[in-house]
């Protein structure tokens, strides 16, 4: 039963709330945030403190943590003998060490357990925003064997933070959240004594990308490129082979630009922000690829007056579809 409680609670981790949504339709099981423990259960206070986080894999959804945790709590149910991190994988690598070797008893009566673990974690990432996605990577903790009207968890915020050591390489880290839930199931797993609802907690490390990797490492490399496919609008309109010739290459590289940063990236079914990016990108090399032919069959029996406002009309259009390119850019950034 429990094998099977884990790998529905990786359901709702990995689909979050749309799935949570399509899961009321044709399965069972809610994720709900907490505000008050139920007046019945024995609170159980719970803290994190991560020191590092490594092997950071986009590909495959994981992460290593190697955090503090501890308990806090009053009451004769030990939740440290029942307690488990229902998002770990790879039990077989795990690390968890009492630092403590039986619960301390405070001056207040409570008893406390702290213990450092480190595991390999699982997390869903969206990469809609990429390269400006903002990520969480979570760690949540469940009681295994108790209901949430015997053991609640709270959160303990004041003492719960990030080492001041804390670095992920090629991330910023814009801060940590914390929130107690209720775990329904929605069933009793066939043992009728068993409770359905279940106390969990959550610590989410929030990180994110530099903008500066956007701008200028995708970015910047894309618009040379633009430029370059649209500097065969300088060119003379006559000159067929060389003005055909920029914007096909340019076309190319893209495409190979493109193929670069999706090959760091886990297959996705929907378009990503950088991708968007391209597509516009793509358009108006074709565009400008239209516009070179297009002009040089109207230099047949033209004049050379003719051909000059010819060429004169180009450098405008050039300098037309780099105002599209930045404009829509941007507003492709903004509406993310």
């Amino acid at each position: 039963m429990k094998l099977l409680r884990n790998l529905l609670f990786m359901c709702f981790v990995f689909f979050g709330a749309a799935g949570m949504s399509a899961a009321a339709e044709v399965g069972k099981g809610t994720l709900v945030p907490v505000e008050a423990p139920p007046a019945t259960a024995q609170i159980v206070k719970v803290g994190f403190y991560p020191v590092s986080v490594y092997q950071l894999d986009l590909g495959s959804n994981t992460y290593y943590v190697d955090t503090y945790f501890w308990m806090r709590w009053k009451g004769d149910i030990d939740p440290t003998a029942s307690f488990e991190f229902v998002n770990m994988v790879d039990e077989w690598g795990k690390l968890r060490e009492n630092l403590n070797e039986e619960p301390k008893v405070l001056a207040d009566g409570s008893k406390y357990q702290i213990m450092r673990v480190e595991g390999r974690f699982v997390q869903p990432f969206s990469l809609a925003d990429y390269p400006l996605d903002q990520q969480k990577l979570s760690i949540f903790v469940e009681d295994t064997n108790n209901g949430a009207d015997k053991i609640s968890y709270v959160v303990d915020t004041e003492g719960s933070g990030l080492g001041n050591s804390l670095r992920i390489p090629g991330w910023q880290i814009n801060g940590w959240s914390s929130q107690a839930y209720a775990h329904d199931y929605g069933s009793n797993f066939g043992e009728e004594a068993a409770a359905s609802t279940y106390s969990t907690a959550s610590f989410a490390i929030e990180i994110g990308r530099p903008a500066s990797f956007f701008y200028w490492k995708l970015l910047m490399p894309l618009f040379m490129v633009l430029l370059a496919g649209f500097a065969a609008l300088f060119l003379s309109p006559q000159n067929i082979d060389s003005r055909t010739a920029l914007p096909a290459g340019a076309l190319l590289t893209a495409i190979f630009l493109q193929k670069s940063y999706s090959d760091n990236l886990p297959d996705v079914g929907y378009l990503i922000l950088m991708d968007k990016i391209y597509l516009v990108a793509y358009a108006l090399i074709v565009v400008t690829l239209v516009r070179v032919i297009m002009v040089f069959r109207s230099t047949h029996n033209a004049s050379e007056a003719a051909i000059g406002k010819l060429a004169s009309a180009d450098a405008r259009f050039m300098v037309i579809l780099t105002a599209i390119f930045m404009a829509t850019t941007a507003a492709v950034v903004q509406l993310r």
